[in-house]
C-alpha cells in the first residue's frame, strides 16, 4: 500500500514538474512573440500585427521628429492606404480576429514636425 501511495506521489511530482515547465515555456515564447523591436519591426513584417500593441504600449511615439519614427520603424510602406500629406503609415498584415477580411494599418500623425496621434485602423 505505501509502495502504491509513493508511486502516485512520484508521478504526480514529475506531473507537476513537467506542467510547470511547459506552462514557463509558453509564457516566454508568447512574451518573445508579442515584444516589439526594430530589427523584428523591419526584417519581419509578417510579425507587426502581434507586436504593434506593444510598440504603441512601450514607446510612446507622441513628441517624436519623422526622423526620429523612421529611425525607429524604418521607411513608410509604399502606396499605404489612408496616406495623407502629414502622416506616416505601416502596414500591419491582415486584420486580427476570426473574420480577417481587412488589412491593418499603423497611422502616425504629424503636426508642427511631431507626432501628435497614432493609431490602428483597417481599410
Amino acid at each position: 500500500m505505501f509502495y502504491k501511495i509513493k508511486k502516485i506521489s512520484h508521478i504526480f511530482s514529475t506531473f507537476f514538474i513537467v506542467s510547470l515547465a511547459l506552462i514557463s515555456l509558453i509564457c516566454k515564447t508568447y512574451h518573445y512573440k508579442h515584444t516589439f523591436s526594430t530589427g523584428k519591426w523591419i526584417n519581419h513584417p509578417a510579425a507587426r500585427t502581434d507586436i504593434a500593441d506593444n510598440l504603441l504600449a512601450k514607446h510612446p511615439l507622441t513628441g517624436m521628429t519623422l526622423s526620429e519614427v523612421e529611425t525607429l520603424l524604418g521607411p513608410e510602406t509604399e502606396n499605404a492606404y489612408c496616406k495623407r500629406e502629414n502622416n506616416l503609415v505601416y502596414y500591419l498584415g491582415p486584420e486580427r480576429g476570426i473574420l480577417a477580411i481587412d488589412s491593418e494599418w499603423l497611422v502616425i500623425e504629424f503636426q508642427n514636425g511631431r507626432v501628435s496621434k497614432t493609431y490602428i485602423t483597417t481599410d
